[in-house]
Parts: structure tokens; sequence; C-alpha cells
């Protein structure tokens, strides 16, 4: 991200990064979620699958904490789901909209 940074930087311009999720998954067991995951990426290990901000796995306040801290870390200004999790994704908007970020957060 501070190479595009850098990049942008040189022409002048502040871009506004998108992450694409590729995978939401509401749950209360984030450790199983992952484990059924797994295979997908067997170079990762758990931390750092739950670590990706292109998969969002835990319950809906998680998934909103995650995706806060991505903006801090990242910043990214916003986030695109692809069709089949949209469904399972509107709570988290909900939660998002309704909700104070956790303190050290900045505003959506």
């Amino acid at each position: 991200m501070a190479a595009a940074r850098g990049f942008a930087a040189e022409y002048g311009t502040d871009p506004d990064f998108n992450v694409l999720v590729q995978r939401v998954v509401v749950t209360g067991d984030r450790a199983a979620a992952v484990r059924e995951l797994a295979p997908h990426a067997p170079h990762l290990d758990e931390e750092e699958l739950l670590d990706l901000p292109t998969l969002l796995v835990g319950t809906v306040t998680e998934i909103a904490e995650q995706l806060w801290r991505g903006r801090e870390r990242f910043g990214f200004g916003y986030v695109t789901v692809l069709e089949p999790a949209m469904e399972a994704f509107a709570p988290v908007i909900a939660e998002l909209r309704g909700g104070e970020p956790a303190e050290g957060h900045g505003a959506p």
C-alpha cells in the first residue's frame, strides 16, 4: 500500500483504495470456519488467514472491527463483496452504520 501511495503522490493524487472481499462467513466460531477454508490456502496458518483483508470471518461485530482495522492499516476507503456474500454482509453494514468505531478507529 505504501508503494501505491508513493507512486500516486508523484502524480499529486491521493487514491481511494478498495478491497474486494472474497469470502464472508458470519459465525461465532472463527477458528472452525477458518479450518474449513485452510485447504484453499495451505501456505497460511490460522492467524494469517484471519488477518487477510479479503477474508471476513467472525461475528458481525468482529467483522466490523476487522474492517475498521483494515481501514486504519491499509487505508481502504470502501469494500466490495461478491454477490454470494451480500446477504451475509448486510448485518455488517448495519453494524458499521449504527455503531461507533472502537477507540482509535476513524469514522467510516
